[in-house]
């Protein structure tokens, strides 16, 4: 019985983190350390999505040569480069890009599903993801504006 009470008294730690995971946190409420740790993590996310859509666009163009993957190499690169100067430097033209670009993917998902499928029920899943996303997108631009704030010491 004692193990297992060792066992469950260790979940918590690793499922809500007060410096590494402070997803629960108010953005200007948030450390310097919360927020780097918060921005890594979403740079992770993001950064492995758009590396294998510039990766797919590379190879695609080798075969068809269509100006949509040139615009998907070109926006994944753009995205990738972003994420490293939101995270590194702080500048919100870069995370502004970083918040928005899985939108402008779903939203790119909603426009070929109208075109090609017509599903409502995917259209729907869709827009509540969409949803999310500008929610989540408006959370990261309050964490970078907060961030510079309190390293310019205007706090």
């Amino acid at each position: 019985m004692l193990n297992k009470s060792l066992f469950f008294s260790r979940i918590p730690k690793y499922l809500y983190h007060k410096d590494k995971t402070p997803y629960f946190t108010n953005p200007n409420k948030m450390s310097l350390v919360q927020s780097q740790y918060e921005l890594f993590s979403y740079g992770v996310l993001i950064g492995t999505i758009f590396s294998f859509i510039g990766l797919a666009a590379i190879l695609s163009i080798k075969n068809y040569f269509e100006l949509e993957f040139v615009f998907w190499i070109t926006f994944s690169l753009a995205t990738i480069v972003s994420i490293h100067l939101t995270i590194k430097k702080g500048i919100m033209i870069c995370c502004y890009l970083i918040s928005f670009a899985p939108s402008i993917l779903v939203l790119n998902l909603i426009y070929h599903t109208f075109v090609n499928e017509l599903s409502f029920a995917k259209i729907g899943l869709l827009s509540i993801l969409l949803i999310f996303l500008v929610k989540y997108g408006i959370r990261l631009i309050k964490i970078v504006f907060y961030q510079n704030k309190k390293l310019s010491g205007r706090d």
